[in-house]
């Protein structure tokens, strides 16, 4: 993709997509993605939500289809399978569903989760299939769209309730090419339906792909969904992701990501109030060094009234690596009652680091309770030099405080091996031996 993700070489692929599509539903999601990207200018710095990112390692990389780009084999696989969804694991290998991988044989009978391919002609699949993405002007939503071909699609009927976590597992291979992926992903619970969604995503090697993961979420009345994110790509990976989520009355969406991988990673959570009284949780945390970039921009969209919303963003910035945020806090002119909290707090560990942070609220509503921060420091010395004098050195006391400035997200997460997993992986990113071995 030289130049621009919608330079000609990558729209004659596209056309090629279209026509070679076997669903009518697929054929018209391609063709519309088609469509939006020959209309959709690519961004540049000069855009003000694209000020602080430098888009170059993807217009400047001739990416191309991950099944063109010569995979090779992922040794062991099994090793990043979550031990609490050994019979509810879905698994992409670069952004393709691969059924031997793949185990639900342990979730309840009338749930379905597996291949969206499966299922185009389900009627929440025709109901809500790229209906829910919600982003004007996006390129990469439409990208997803043009190239779509396989996804992972979970139906939780009403009054189900899932014991084991689902893990969504995409798995990015090396190739002999660089490659793009574009995973799909439908979530759909009915009334009082309630599960835990692990959605993890892991470069098994060093190599540079890109991958735009697009995910819709449809919340009934009174469903319940935990969903954690945790991506690992390859440290010369682009990410691009683009999570939204609607909420019925009563619904409750709790969603914890984890940022440690990619050289270049932009996440874009949007979770839409659909009618009153509901509640979420948008929290993050971001470990990044070297010449990391790691980019979020949110948005809780309050609708209607009684709405309770919380958004912790956490992050440590070592080395010469680069963090962006901007939340925005949206509450319409009919949303009263809400109660919504926004705070970004980071830990800048470098004289090189770089912060940009931009909280917001738009409030159109006279009976809120809204309040919004962002802070930036280093380790407070006072507390450095209490654990000196308890006996550590400078370096291990430093260590101990970035641990438990980051522990806060992690402790939400409720499933015992990914918790167990972020321990590691934090322990990894404060210890002074840096490691880029991926864990599972």
């Amino acid at each position: 993709m030289k130049r621009s993700i919608n330079n000609k070489s990558v729209l004659h692929k596209l056309t090629g997509e279209v026509e070679n599509a076997d669903h009518p539903l697929m054929k018209q999601i391609r063709e519309e993605g088609v469509r939006k990207l020959e209309e959709t200018r690519f961004p540049t710095s000069r855009d003000e939500e694209w000020r602080f990112l430098d888009l170059k390692p993807i217009t400047r990389t001739d990416f191309v289809p991950s099944d063109q780009a010569g995979s090779k084999p992922i040794d062991n696989p099994e090793h990043y399978f979550i031990p609490e969804s050994d019979s509810s694991r879905i698994v992409f290998v670069n952004g393709r569903f691969d059924r031997e991988l793949s185990s639900v044989d342990g979730l309840p009978e009338d749930l379905i989760a597996g291949n969206i391919r499966d299922h185009l002609d389900h009627p929440a699949v025709k109901s809500y299939l790229n209906k829910l993405v919600n982003y004007e002007d996006d390129p990469f939503t439409s990208f997803n769209s043009s190239f779509f071909k396989d996804g992972g699609f979970i139906y939780i009927p009403e009054g189900v309730t899932v014991d084991h976590p689902i893990q969504l597992l995409n798995l990015y291979s090396d190739a002999e090419k660089e490659y793009f992926a574009t995973p799909r992903v439908l979530v759909v619970a009915e009334p009082e339906a309630t599960a835990t969604i692990i959605e993890d995503h892991i470069g098994v090697a060093g190599n540079k792909y890109l991958t735009v993961p697009v995910t819709e979420f449809k919340l009934y009345q009174k469903a319940h969904i935990h969903h954690v994110r945790i991506q690992r790509d390859s440290r010369k990976a682009v990410h691009v992701s683009r999570p939204i989520t609607y909420l019925e009355k009563h619904a409750e969406y709790h969603s914890y990501t984890i940022t440690l991988g990619g050289k270049l990673t932009r996440n874009e959570p949007r979770v839409i109030q659909e009618e009153e009284e509901v509640s979420f949780t948008v929290d993050g945390l971001v470990l990044i060094d070297g010449e990391q970039i790691a980019d979020t921009h949110s948005l809780l969209d309050h609708r209607f009234s009684h709405a309770e919303s919380h958004q912790l963003h956490k992050v440590v910035v070592k080395e010469h690596a680069h963090s962006i945020f901007n939340g925005k806090i949206f509450v319409r002119r009919d949303a009263q009652k809400i109660d919504s909290f926004q705070e970004n707090r980071n830990l800048l560990l470098s004289e090189e680091g770089q912060v940009n942070t931009k909280p917001q609220l738009e409030i159109f509503a006279d009976d809120v309770l809204c309040s919004h921060g962002a802070t930036i420091g280093q380790l407070d010395p006072e507390e450095v030099f209490y654990l000196e004098s308890r006996g550590m050195t400078k370096e291990k006391a430093k260590e101990v405080l970035t641990y438990a400035f980051a522990l806060e997200t992690i402790e939400n997460i409720k499933v015992e091996s990914v918790h167990k997993l972020l321990i590691e992986e934090v322990k990894r990113y404060t210890s002074a031996e840096k490691s880029e071995t991926v864990s599972a």
